[in-house]
């Protein structure tokens, strides 16, 4: 009688020890687990902020690459010609009444065949022909040299991994270059190697871009 009883207290004490080593390892494989995850929880909380700042980045760099009377107030007004021009059909084009199209060639020290800068711009309006008219446009941006004072929109030269940190890597693709695009703004950049060699801005009549458009936009 007292053999069985000490045999019950012995597996009683076993239990209990068994018990209480899975409650001590339970509760810090618990512990261990909880302060992995927000590592991940971060983590992924960083990537989707980095994805949602590219967007936004791209998003206000197209609504307004330039502050354009910034610009050109920069610019010696003697290295600058103007002229009107017809818009091309693919153009953001408001319709008003006695309005035009408008070539601001900005001259950059660099030599060769293109050694301008050109902006297009829409204008109408009594101030139409003046180079201070503060109600035009920006239509479409064609750049081929490097130039401080487009500010953000100093493109050239930049590396294709610069890009996609700055604007993300929501773009399409064509023989020599990357397109971005939002609405009815749309980045052509031409790449040399991995840089860029030269890009333009244009402000579209559609924000149905495809390769088509971009096809004609390149001829």
């Amino acid at each position: 009688m007292r053999k069985t009883k000490n045999i019950l207290i012995f597996v009683f004490a076993f239990i209990i020890v068994s018990v209480l080593a899975y409650a001590i390892f339970l509760h810090f494989y618990v512990q261990k687990r909880y302060a992995e995850s927000p590592d991940d929880k971060n983590e992924l909380v960083v990537n989707s902020k980095s994805e949602l700042e590219s967007d936004s980045h791209l998003t206000d760099f197209l609504e307004n690459p330039i502050n354009l009377q910034a610009f050109k107030a920069r610019k010696n007004r003697n290295l600058v010609t103007t002229s009107a021009t017809n818009g091309m059909k693919y153009y953001f084009n408001p319709k008003f009444r006695d309005s035009i199209f408008y070539n601001y060639n900005f001259i950059t020290e660099n030599v060769g065949p293109n050694r301008v800068n050109t902006l297009i711009v829409f204008k109408y309006g009594e101030n139409k022909h003046t180079y201070e008219d503060e109600t035009e446009t920006l239509i479409e941006m064609r750049i081929f040299n490097k130039d401080s004072d487009l500010k953000k929109a100093n493109l050239v030269g930049l590396s294709k991994m610069q890009l996609e940190s700055r604007f993300g890597t929501g773009y399409l693709t064509f023989d020599n270059g990357i397109v971005y695009s939002n609405k009815n703004k749309i980045l052509i950049l031409e790449l040399d190697n991995t840089n860029v060699k030269a890009f333009r801005y244009i402000k579209l009549n559609s924000d149905k871009i495809n390769k088509d458009l971009i096809g004609q936009i390149m001829e």
